[in-house]
């Protein structure tokens, strides 16, 4: 996870513990605000030798649209920024929006950013000795609408956009001499299209209920797009009630790539939500698979804690995937809630991996 939204989960934690008193009760209680909407937002300031004095803000914003919220989905749009000394900033807008019942689904994700970050090649035998680092300047805005076809099932079109400056490569690394993809960065642009079931109790913390999402994006010179190449993706979830504030989550992800496919826009394992313990970007390829289970348990309203695994590998093409080659991960973390009537929560994860371990303060459930 980024360092400001580290922060900016811890800030969320300090700033709600005066209302850990304050259950789901109580907000029934006051019936007429039950479905009032929630903004919490908090500045923050830190210092680091990598990226000296740096400061910023953001925050959550929950609310229910239209005149019957009882029947809505919980809205979200999450939203931070930041700069420091060493002129690395990072901006991020993030809206998830409901609209006519959940009949229609809008989402965003909009984010310009300057930050190092470390590349290792391309394939599931990397070592870590490979590591170089680049500074990239990235602009990425993607959009989304999606409208309900007929019960639970939903259909969208989307739109992706990158322009990616190249700031900084090692000099003599793969990013300098192999001529990749990007690796003198470009613009990427391409349309898509989706279908989505589901059936979940709840967006932020669903304890039953199954999401599955086919997703297939074209790039090309058609849509200005310095790279013609595709992307398919299936996220298949369950979710099972298992007892009282118990949930089991299982996860199955598909992604597959073709054509001439950007460095960073390769099928990617590791990071805050596909296999925690690997540095996002520690493998990569045209191919992914991961499948994932998680345990939650809340032991309080506010607080629980999480235990999970995981399986994935990346590979050039579906043929070239070898069982015996799968990487694993395993870990734990602790939950709080800083809005109880919505299910908004922040989450620390410790996660290992095969010689590798990483740390996660972010917000929402990986999955």
């Amino acid at each position: 996870m980024t360092r400001p939204a580290a922060l900016l989960a811890t800030a969320l934690v300090v700033l709600t513990l005066p209302l850990a008193g304050r259950g789901a009760a109580e907000d029934r209680a006051k019936d007429p605000e039950r479905y009032k909407a929630k903004l919490i937002g908090v500045p923050f300031i830190y210092y680091s030798p990598e990226t000296k004095l740096a400061f910023g803000g953001g925050g959550v914003f929950n609310f229910r649209a239209g005149r019957h919220k009882e029947e809505s989905r919980t809205s979200t749009v999450w939203a931070y920024a930041s700069y420091n000394l060493a002129r690395q900033f990072n901006v991020l807008v993030r809206p998830e929006i409901y609209l006519r019942s959940n009949d229609i689904y809008l989402q965003a994700n909009i984010r310009w950013e300057r930050s190092p970050q470390l590349f290792f090649g391309v394939g599931n035998d990397r070592p870590a000795a490979a590591e170089e680092s680049f500074t990239p300047k990235i602009l990425t805005i993607q959009l989304a609408a999606k409208h309900r076809i007929f019960r639970s099932l939903f259909a969208g079109l989307q739109y992706d956009f990158e322009s990616l400056a190249m700031e900084k490569v090692e000099p003599g690394g793969v990013l300098d001499t192999a001529r990749l993809v990007a690796s003198e960065g470009g613009v990427y642009s391409g349309f898509g299209f989706s279908l989505n079931w589901d059936t979940r109790d709840a967006v932020l913390f669903p304890r039953q209920g199954v999401f599955a999402e086919l997703t297939a994006d074209s790039y090309g010179t058609l849509m200005a797009s310095d790279a013609s190449y595709s992307s398919l993706r299936l996220d298949v979830r369950k979710y099972v009630t298992v007892g009282p504030d118990r949930v089991l989550a299982l996860q199955v992800y598909l992604h597959s790539t073709g054509g001439d496919v950007p460095f960073d826009r390769l099928a990617l394992l590791g990071g805050e939500s596909l296999m925690r313990g690997y540095y996002k970007g520690r493998f990569r390829d045209k191919g992914l698979i991961v499948l994932q289970g998680e345990y939650r348990q809340f032991v309080t309203e506010r607080i629980g804690f999480a235990g999970f695994a995981g399986l994935a590998d990346v590979f050039p093409g579906f043929r070239d995937f070898e069982v015996r080659r799968l990487k694993y991960s395993l870990g734990g973390g602790l939950r709080y809630v800083v809005n109880a009537r919505d299910g908004t929560a922040v989450r620390l994860d410790v996660a290992w991996g095969q010689a590798s371990f990483g740390v996660y303060l972010t917000a929402k459930e990986a999955f």
